[in-house]
């Protein structure tokens, strides 16, 4: 009979890591680390299917608790029921695709700005529409770090389409039927100051006279004595296949340069245009 041997034990092979927890990361939620968990596994062997069992084993979760959060993943279409398991679902692809196509936008955008001249004392800003009613900035760049504008222009930052000149813009770029379904039978917008658009009449008025001029404008819609330009274009890096440029100054120095400022804006489109757009893109507002 051969000798049995001793030593320490060996984990289970491929078996993921718990990930250690940073103690000043700040309050965590059980169920969306456990999710996280079951993407690691689903992500390790993308052909395999993985069964209930097997999950809850290797995130070493009871397994009553884990068909809770498999049921909600698989319905927002993160996971999929396959054969017997469980596999990556669809939005997975999604959003990667999204998370891609905002990094190529981003860094597209800050090569179009890039040695932009300080005497524009402007802030310019990379924004697209989310799937409501709001602008969503990606992406500034200060023209001048002596300009304080008072805005807050964090990136991530949600702002009503219908207040802001670049939201304003994308809208128009929208079919009438996508409008009205953002719209949503709504009676009254959200105003952010009294001179911003407040209802779905305001509005139409406001993007068919962005249609017809070539560009958005906005003054003191979004924070008193700040004035905005913006226009929209199509790109092949989003679903919707829209984003604005937009740039925002004083309401004085608007007054003074507006026609150079659109020009800056539109010179920023044309420099974006063969990098993001589609081969038979129209330019638009």
């Amino acid at each position: 009979m051969s000798e049995r041997k001793t030593g320490a034990a060996v984990p289970p092979r491929g078996r993921p890591k718990r990930a250690t927890r940073d103690p000043n990361s700040g309050p965590r939620v059980p169920a969306i680390d456990r999710a996280a968990a079951v993407f690691r596994v689903l992500e390790s062997a993308p052909q395999r299917q993985y069964s209930l069992s097997d999950i809850a084993t290797r995130i070493e979760v009871p397994k009553s608790s884990l068909l809770n959060i498999l049921n909600s993943l698989v319905a927002a279409n993160l996971i999929r029921r396959s054969g017997d398991g469980y596999q990556l679902g669809q939005r997975m692809v999604q959003l990667g695709s999204a998370y891609v196509a905002s990094v190529d936008l981003v860094r597209e955008f800050y090569r179009a700005v890039e040695g932009m001249p300080q005497e524009v004392e402007a802030l310019i800003q990379l924004a697209v529409l989310n799937e409501e009613l709001s602008a969503v900035y990606l992406a500034r760049q200060d023209s001048s770090k002596d300009l304080r504008l008072g805005l807050s222009a964090e990136i991530g930052r949600h702002v009503p389409a219908n207040c802001s000149a670049g939201g304003k813009a994308m809208l128009a770029q929208l079919s009438p039927m996508d409008l009205d379904r953002r719209l949503g039978g709504k009676r009254r917008l959200p105003k952010l100051t009294e001179r911003s658009a407040g209802t779905p009449a305001e509005l139409l008025r406001a993007v068919k006279k962005i249609a017809d001029a070539g560009y958005s404008y906005e003054e003191e819609e979004v924070l008193p004595g700040i004035a905005c330009v913006a226009m929209a274009m199509r790109t092949s890096l989003r679903n919707d296949e829209i984003i604005s440029i937009s740039l925002t100054t004083t309401v004085e120095k608007m007054a003074v340069g507006k026609p150079e400022y659109i020009k800056v804006v539109s010179g920023i489109i044309e420099t974006l245009r063969p990098k993001v757009s589609p081969p038979a893109e129209q330019w638009a507002v």
